[in-house]
């Protein structure tokens, strides 16, 4: 996947300005027990939201230099495999999921209520967003992930502010943003700058576990297993595992895969994976002592290198 309108897209967001966009900041909130985020704009003076538009806007335009030079590449979304520093991953949310849900909401800006610093919203900040109306394109989207080191008033420290020749103590709660973004979205993608903040602000791993049912009974549906109580139980337990069966759930090669290619590979790598039954009834024995290699098997894990002829195990992939 080359990425070549969101490319051009990119570079585009360098002419933007005062002149042909708004800005406006989000607050995004979710209390403990509530099944979606709520979404607050912010009232900012000009010279805020100034500031703010010159952080997209240098954000975006070092994106397309590095991507121009090639010291960055854009390549696809996968929950399961940890981010390269020179990767951008690009993701495109599908419906019903939290993040596509946020965007639905940004794109109706003017529904959104204005924050009035109640302090149960402030308590249960999750992320800012940095949203850029354009004139005549659509609107660009930034992503920062919130900690409560970003709000000085709440913490331990005597907070002050020194004016006038005199310092004085500041009881009002006070927002630090960061010059750092995690997500943006541009042209209907999803630019991921930091993959571990982003799949924490959208609430990631809650969907993983909402979804795991449907992902085990993809795999077992599948893939003919024995002893897969245990399996369903082992994976149930263990987020990690269930993040790689969800990515391996959403692979196309995933129907592809036949009991004599997994038995072909099993031989071949001298697998402790061992085949029970004969002829059609054959399946993959669980073992929980070997749940990663098992894993891996059914994630295509095991490849060879044509230039030393070695064997590997992988831990991380990408198609090409």
């Amino acid at each position: 996947m080359t990425f070549q309108a969101l490319k051009t897209a990119i570079a585009a967001c360098q002419n933007i300005d005062g002149t042909n966009s708004s800005v406006t900041v989000c607050l995004a909130a979710k209390s403990s027990g509530a099944q979606a985020l709520t979404l607050h704009r912010l009232q900012m003076t000009d010279g805020l939201a100034d500031g703010f538009r010159g952080l997209a806007v240098d954000t975006l335009r070092k994106l397309n230099t590095d991507v121009a030079r090639g010291d960055v590449t854009l390549e696809e979304y996968d929950a399961s495999n940890p981010q390269v520093n020179h990767e951008v991953e690009i993701h495109v949310p599908a419906a019903g999921t939290t993040p596509h849900a946020v965007i639905q909401a940004l794109n109706d800006m003017a529904q959104l209520p204005v924050f009035d610093g109640a302090d149960k919203t402030i308590r249960n900040l999750r992320f800012h967003v940095i949203a850029v109306q354009r004139t005549g394109a659509s609107s660009i989207f930034l992503f920062r992930k919130y900690s409560k080191t970003k709000e000085l008033s709440r913490s331990k420290r005597l907070v002050t502010l020194f004016q006038g020749g005199t310092f004085d103590q500041i009881n009002e709660p006070i927002f630090i943003f960061d010059d750092m973004i995690d997500a943006a979205w541009v042209d209907g993608h999803m630019i991921i700058f930091r993959k571990d903040n982003y799949q924490a602000l959208f609430g990631y791993f809650t969907e993983v576990l909402k979804h795991a049912q449907a992902t085990i009974d993809t795999i077992k549906s599948t893939i003919p297993i024995d002893n897969a109580d245990q399996f369903e139980k082992d994976c149930k337990g263990n987020t990690l595992i269930l993040i790689k069966l969800r990515s391996i759930s959403g692979r196309t090669y995933l129907t592809t895969l036949t009991i004599d290619n997994l038995e072909a590979i099993i031989n071949a790598r001298g697998l402790p994976i061992a085949i029970s039954g004969a002829g059609a009834n054959r399946k993959l024995v669980y073992d929980p002592v070997h749940k990663w290699k098992f894993l891996r098997l059914i994630d295509d894990g095991f490849l060879s290198s044509d230039a030393t002829g070695l064997h590997y195990e992988v831990t991380g992939k990408r198609a090409i």
